[in-house]
C-alpha cells in the first residue's frame, strides 16, 4: 500500500498530487482498463447488447445457406421444400432486423451512459484541480479534451460501435459456416481474399494511429488559438499592424498544419479502395474452382450459390471493418487523450477528506490553531518555474483585522493572495487557516474557511439566484435577500429590473463592479471566516466602488480580510497595510 493510501486508511487528510502537464501524444496503454472500469456499472446492458448483436449476425450468416438450399430444392423439382425454406429465409431476415435493432439500442444506451460517466468525472476533477494546472495549459486544449473529444466518443458509441460488433461477428460466423459447407471453396476464399485484404488493413493501421493522433492534436491547437484570440480581442484590436500580422501569420501556420494533418488521414483512406479489386478476383476464383466441383458431384450448385452470396456479404463486412478502423483509431485517440486528462487531474486523495468527513472545529484546534490568528504563513516560497516570486514569507494575520497588500506591479501581491486563499500551493512552506494546512483541505472545506474574490468575478449561467444557490442549494429567496441585506445592498438589488432573476451569463446587464457585489453576496451566504480580495475595485466605476467598499466594511466584521489594492482610499480603510517588495513582505 502506498503512503498516501496508508494515511487515508488512518483517516488523515493528505496532500493531493497532480501531474504537471498533459501529454501531447498520450499512450493508449491503460485505456482499455479504464474503459472496463467505467463500463462495470453498465455491464448487464452492454453484455445483453452483445448477445443480441451476435444473434443478429447469426441470422444474417444463415440467410445465404438457406438461399443455396432453396436453389438445390428447385433444381430437384421439390417446390414445397423450396417454399418452406423460402419462408425460413424470410423469418431469418425479420429476426435479424429485430435482434439488430434491440442490440443497437441497448449498446447505444450503455455506451452513452459510459461516456456520460467519463464526462462527469472529467468535469468533477477539473473543478477541483489546482489553479496552476489550469494556467499551465491553453484554455482551448482543456476545452477540446473535456468537450469536443468526449462528444466524438459519444458519436462513435452511437454510430460505429454497433456496426463494429455486428459486422465483426458476422465475418467470423460466415467463415465458420462456409467451412462447414465446403472446405475446398472455403480454402480458396481464404487464400485468395484474406492475405491481400490483411495487407491493406495492416498498411492502414500502421499509419492510422500517428495520422489520427496528429489530426486530433492539430485540431486542439486550432481551438486553443481561437479561444486565446477571443480572450485577447481587445488587446489585438489595439496592437500595432506588425504585431497583428505576426499573430495572423501564426494563426495561418496553425491552420495550415491542421489541414496538412487532415489530408494525411484523407490519403490514408485511399487504401480502402483497393478492396474492390481484391473482391473481384476472389469471386472469379470461386467460380473457376466451383464449376469443376459441381461437375464432379463434390458440391451442389446451391453450395456454390451460397459461397457467392456469402462472399458478397463477407466482402461488404470486411470493407466495413476496414472503414471502421479509421473510426476506431479516432475513438482510441480521443479515449487516450481523455484518459490522459483524467490521469493528470486525478488526486492522490478523495475529493472529500478521508475517510469522508470534514475537519471539525475541534480537529482544527488539535492541529495547532493559534488563538487570535486567522492566517499563519510559515517560510513560504513560490516560483513559476524560474526565479522565486516569493522568498521565505512568514506572517501572522490576526482574526477580525483588515489587512492590505500594497506594492508595485510584479512584486508578488496577487501571487501571495492566491496562496493565502489556498488556490496556489507553496513551492515550500505552509499556510494555515485557524491551525489547518490549507493544502490539506478539500475545495469544499477550504471554501468554508477562506473565500477569494478576484479582480474579475466569474459568474456562471442563469440568474443571480442561481449563482448564489451554487453556494447553498437549500437557500430560499428570503435567505438570498438576507445575504444582500447583510451587505447593505437591498436598495441596489431592488433597483435591478429583474431583481434576483437578473441574468448573469454572457448577455448579463451587470457591470464588472456589479458582478463584484454578487460575488460578495455569495461570500456572505457561505459565511467564510477569511476573505481574500485581489484588486476588487481596480476596474470598477467610482459609484459602484463605493458600494463595494461599503459592502466590504460590513462583510469584514468578525472576519479576517486581506485586500490587494492600489487605491489610497481603499488602503486608508484597512487596519494594517503590508508592503510586498521583490518577494518579501514587511509591515
Amino acid at each position: 500500500m502506498s503512503p498516501v493510501a496508508d494515511a487515508a486508511a488512518e483517516g488523515v487528510t493528505v496532500r493531493a498530487a497532480y501531474s504537471d502537464r498533459l501529454l501531447a501524444a498520450p499512450s493508449r496503454r491503460g485505456v482499455v482498463r479504464a474503459a472496463l472500469r467505467f463500463a462495470r456499472p453498465h455491464s448487464f446492458l452492454l453484455m445483453s447488447a452483445i448477445v443480441f448483436g451476435v444473434g443478429a449476425s447469426l441470422a444474417a450468416t444463415l440467410a445465404p445457406v438457406v438461399v443455396g438450399r432453396v436453389t438445390d430444392a428447385l433444381l430437384r423439382g421439390e417446390r414445397e421444400t423450396a417454399l418452406l425454406l423460402a419462408g425460413v429465409g424470410v423469418g431469418l431476415a425479420l429476426l435479424q432486423l429485430v435482434l439488430s435493432a434491440v442490440g443497437r439500442s441497448r449498446l447505444a444506451r450503455g455506451g452513452e451512459f459510459l461516456v456520460r460517466d467519463v464526462r462527469d468525472r472529467i468535469a468533477a476533477q477539473l473543478t477541483t484541480v489546482p489553479l496552476r494546472f489550469v494556467e499551465r495549459h491553453r484554455h482551448g486544449e482543456l476545452l477540446q479534451r473535456g468537450t469536443a473529444e468526449i462528444a466524438a466518443l459519444s458519436a462513435f458509441v452511437r454510430e460505429s460501435s454497433t456496426a463494429l460488433l455486428v459486422t465483426g461477428s458476422t465475418v467470423l460466423l460466415l467463415v465458420t459456416v462456409l467451412a462447414l459447407q465446403s472446405w475446398v471453396l472455403a480454402l480458396v476464399l481464404v487464400l485468395v481474399f484474406l492475405p491481400p485484404a490483411l495487407f491493406v488493413m495492416h498498411r492502414f493501421r500502421s499509419r492510422a494511429a500517428d495520422a489520427y493522433g496528429a489530426e486530433a492534436a492539430a485540431e486542439a491547437d486550432v481551438v486553443a488559438e481561437l479561444a486565446e484570440s477571443v480572450r485577447a480581442r481587445s488587446l489585438i484590436a489595439g496592437a500595432p499592424a506588425v504585431t497583428r500580422r505576426r499573430l495572423d501569420d501564426r494563426s495561418a501556420e496553425i491552420n495550415a498544419h491542421a489541414v496538412e494533418a487532415q489530408m494525411r488521414t484523407v490519403v490514408l483512406g485511399r487504401w480502402i479502395s483497393a478492396m474492390s479489386l481484391i473482391e473481384g478476383v476472389t469471386l472469379a476464383a470461386l467460380i473457376v474452382v466451383g464449376v469443376p466441383l459441381v461437375g464432379a458431384g463434390t458440391v451442389s450448385v446451391g453450395v456454390v450459390v451460397t459461397f457467392l452470396l456469402a462472399s458478397v456479404t463477407l466482402f461488404s463486412g470486411f470493407s466495413d471493418l476496414v472503414a471502421l478502423v479509421g473510426a476506431v483509431e479516432e475513438a482510441a485517440t480521443g479515449a487516450a487523450r481523455a484518459n490522459d486528462l483524467l490521469r493528470a487531474t486525478a488526486s492522490d486523495r478523495p475529493i472529500e477528506s478521508a475517510p469522508g468527513e470534514s475537519l471539525s472545529d475541534e480537529s482544527a484546534k488539535d492541529s495547532g490553531e493559534v488563538p487570535g490568528v486567522g492566517i499563519e504563513v510559515d517560510d513560504v516560497w513560490f516560483d513559476y518555474g524560474g526565479d522565486p516570486v516569493l522568498r521565505g514569507v512568514s506572517l501572522r494575520l490576526a482574526s477580525g483585522v483588515r489587512h492590505g497588500l500594497a506594492g508595485r506591479s510584479g512584486a508578488g501581491k496577487s501571487t501571495l493572495a492566491l496562496i493565502l486563499a489556498g488556490l496556489y500551493a507553496p513551492t515550500r512552506g505552509t499556510v494555515r487557516c485557524e491551525g489547518v494546512d490549507l493544502d490539506a483541505l478539500t475545495p469544499a472545506e477550504r471554501a468554508l474557511r477562506v473565500a477569494f474574490v478576484p479582480q474579475e468575478v466569474q459568474l456562471g449561467t442563469g440568474t443571480i439566484a442561481d449563482e448564489l444557490r451554487l453556494t447553498d442549494a437549500s437557500a430560499d429567496e428570503g435567505d438570498l435577500r438576507a445575504a444582500f441585506a447583510a451587505l447593505g445592498l437591498t436598495s441596489w438589488l431592488d433597483g435591478l429590473p429583474e431583481g434576483l432573476a437578473t441574468p448573469v451569463g454572457a448577455d448579463s446587464p451587470l457591470s464588472a463592479g456589479q458582478r463584484q457585489l454578487v460575488g460578495l453576496a455569495r461570500i456572505a451566504l457561505l459565511e467564510s471566516r477569511v476573505i481574500v480580495l485581489d484588486e476588487a475595485t481596480s476596474d470598477v466605476d467610482p459609484e459602484t466602488a463605493g458600494l463595494v467598499e461599503a459592502a466590504l466594511d460590513r462583510l469584514a466584521q468578525g472576519r479576517t480580510v486581506v485586500v490587494v489594492a492600489h487605491r489610497e482610499s481603499t488602503l486608508a480603510r484597512l487596519d494594517r497595510v503590508l508592503e510586498v517588495h521583490e518577494g518579501t513582505v514587511t509591515g
